[in-house]
């Protein structure tokens, strides 16, 4: 069995304190457990559990006692400050976690860490809207442009460097690695390209090797079916070659605009998002 096909779990234990009577450790990834001291078991409708983080664990470092709860986790994902969380049980399944960090109001610059414990109950009780972590038009943001694009987009405010791309025509880099890479299309770039479909499928592998990648299309998809804009090739058999592609990446994001402006626009803000999340 690989290591990232291993089965996490979640365990929760009692603990001897009247204010977070329990502890719960969370194994984010195989033998790394994040553990929390939580109020109660479960929130409840119209509640949010206040919790304290008592950071990672070692299987071996957990407590000896029996658990009280004991969980396969169907599915964990972290964006940004929020952790979601699939358990493997018909109740009490779907929750997350928001990690917020608060600046102290007497010491300027120093910061402490809040955790909220929510589930769905208990949001649509409250109403508090959804989480979307906050993107700044004016947050530091490195790209790559491929050296090969003639035409290349602009970026507003961000660091840009020109580069030869082993994928993509634009890449985000944060902590001095590729996070995200962005292919761009036209309509008649990809015409062309289907006559090398094979060298097509060869890019689209190598950008499946990064955390985040999209190929943005310059056209919208009704102008891959019109029959006009397409010649010498039918409709049907370009929207066969897409749907394939999609089916066979089903890592990569296929994004359809309306033009240039619309596509350049939906790349940045990817970037700016992806590049806030990473934080």
């Amino acid at each position: 069995m690989k290591q990232e096909d291993r089965v996490l779990h979640w365990i929760m234990f009692k603990q001897d304190n009247k204010r977070f009577p329990y502890r719960l450790y969370i194994e984010e990834s195989p033998g790394r457990f994040l553990g929390l001291s939580v109020q109660d078991k479960w929130p409840g409708p119209n509640q949010k559990i206040y919790c304290l983080s008592r950071g990672y664990s070692k299987p071996e470092e957990l407590p000896d006692e029996d658990p009280i709860q004991d969980v396969t986790i169907k599915k964990i994902s972290r964006y940004g400050k929020k952790l979601n969380i699939i358990l493997d049980r018909k109740i009490k399944k779907r929750c997350w976690f928001l990690f917020i960090k608060k600046e102290y109001k007497t010491r300027p610059g120093q910061y402490y860490e809040q955790v909220f414990w929510i589930t769905r109950s208990s949001a649509v009780k409250k109403r508090p809207g959804a989480y979307i972590p906050k993107v700044k038009q004016d947050i530091f943001c490195e790209i790559i442009v491929d050296k090969r694009e003639r035409y290349p987009y602009k970026f507003g405010y961000a660091k840009i460097k020109k580069e030869n791309l082993a994928a993509g025509d634009y890449a985000l880099i944060k902590y001095g690695r590729i996070i995200a890479v962005a292919e761009r299309k036209t309509l008649d770039n990809f015409l062309h390209e289907i006559g090398a479909l094979d060298a097509l499928q060869a890019s689209l592998e190598e950008m499946s090797l990064y955390p985040f990648k999209a190929v943005v299309f310059e056209s919208p998809f009704s102008d891959f079916m019109n029959p006009k804009k397409i010649k010498p090739y039918k409709a049907g058999f370009i929207a066969d070659i897409l749907i394939d592609l999609t089916v066979r990446f089903p890592q990569i994001q296929f994004i359809f605009c309306e033009n240039r402006k619309f596509a350049r626009e939906w790349v940045y803000r990817w970037f700016l998002r992806i590049n806030s999340a990473e934080e």
